[in-house]
């Protein structure tokens, strides 16, 4: 129960890190506060209180998420062992045809996630 806690945790982490590592002033992180200042109908004024407050925020996200980094990294590596292993066993019980339908699929999931993240890596 516990294991599985942390693992919601570190994927809740993760996502949250992604999602503030594309930069403070990405151009899509620019145009959804444009719209929002738009809707609200902020005066200059207002736009650059409210700005200053979102980057505030922003800056406290970032520090929190370089501590769940930290606090990751060993589930992480976790993580990776289990995969690894099962990996191992699976490609034990298939036939050739089907270790290379499987290494494929494989192949196919990490460039899915490489293109997730922009062509970075972890």
């Amino acid at each position: 129960m516990y294991l599985g806690a942390a693992l919601a945790g570190a994927a809740i982490a993760l996502a949250v890190d992604r999602a503030y590592s594309r930069g403070d002033h990405s151009p899509e992180q620019r145009s959804l506060r444009t719209r929002f200042f738009d809707q609200l109908q902020l005066s200059p004024a207002q736009r650059d209180s409210a700005t200053a407050v979102m980057d505030d925020r922003d800056r406290k996200f970032k520090a929190l998420m370089e501590q769940w980094k930290v606090q990751l990294e060993p589930l992480r590596a976790a993580q990776d062992s289990v995969d690894t292993e099962y990996r191992q066993r699976m490609t034990q019980l298939l036939t050739s045809e089907q270790k290379a339908i499987y290494d494929q699929m494989q192949a196919a999931r990490r460039e899915r996630e490489r293109a997730g993240r922009g062509g970075q890596s972890r």
